[in-house]
């Protein structure tokens, strides 16, 4: 009989969590069963290849390429997700993408060359066995900085924000200011994230990594943690690939009824 292993996240081969995947948990609980339990795929759509896009573009702005340099390698970019493929939603990301880089290249406008792009950072959460992992967009030596791509802007951000969150975990790591540069192909916003409410966040990426733990030292495999949903299949969270698999995982392996006695 082979042991049990005690660590439900090494029971399940889950060896990092990161910003995102708990964003998923919370808003998305099903979508993260298929991706991280089931291991099922998980396409991103155009709106997150819009915002790798015009990423690359301020990238190239900031560190002194020129704004027709930085214009190409944004639909360069938007093309490698693209792969020829055509839709209306694609469409309109496409032909919004210049609109969005010129917000962007207002908002950071007179900003020094950035001292890092995409610095990793690990942390360890308490009573968590495994490192949370992200990227920082931008970083200098007194400050950083992550940028999001939208339609429309938030007003107001707070700690129960998934934007905040992830931002704390890069303030916690580095010790810096942060800051949320917000762009939309009309204008932009910059929410300077002050530390209560950073301390705030924190503590509720803590919650939620907890509650993952919790969760996950409960299922026996993906089937069983399918088991316990019945999700709204039209939610956006829900690309066509992760519908398909996670139907069918629930068509293998059904909740089964126990019959009545007559």
């Amino acid at each position: 009989m082979s042991k049990l292993i005690a660590d439900p996240f090494e029971r399940h081969g889950i060896d990092h969590l990161s910003p995102s995947s708990l964003r998923m948990w919370r808003e998305a609980p099903v979508v993260w069963i298929g991706k991280y339990l089931l291991r099922a795929e998980d396409q991103a759509g155009p709106g997150a290849w819009r915002g790798k896009a015009v990423e690359i573009g301020v990238d190239r702005m900031l560190f002194g390429f020129s704004h027709d340099d930085a214009v190409k390698a944004m639909y360069g970019q938007f093309a490698l997700d693209q792969m020829g493929e055509l839709s209306p939603e694609i469409e309109k990301e496409l032909g919004a993408l210049e609109d969005f880089l010129l917000q962007a290249k207002i908002a950071f406008d007179g900003k020094p060359m950035p001292f890092s792009r995409q610095s990793k950072v690990q942390l360890a959460l308490p009573g968590i066995s495994v490192p949370l992992i992200g990227f920082i967009d931008w970083l200098w030596l007194d400050r950083g900085d992550d940028l999001k791509t939208t339609w429309r802007i938030p007003s107001t951000v707070d700690a129960n924000d998934g934007h905040v969150q992830q931002i704390a975990c890069y303030a916690m790591h580095t010790g810096l200011p942060f800051s949320l540069t917000y762009v939309s192909p009309k204008k932009w916003t910059r929410h300077e994230i002050i530390r209560p409410v950073i301390d705030d966040a924190y503590d509720q990426v803590i919650e939620t990594a907890l509650a993952i733990r919790s969760f996950l030292d409960h299922v026996r495999d993906a089937h069983d943690a399918l088991s316990m949903f019945a999700p709204d299949y039209s939610d956006f969270h829900f690309r066509p690939p992760m519908v398909e698999a996670i139907r069918n995982a629930k068509a293998i392996r059904p909740l089964s009824i126990p019959r009545s006695e007559p």
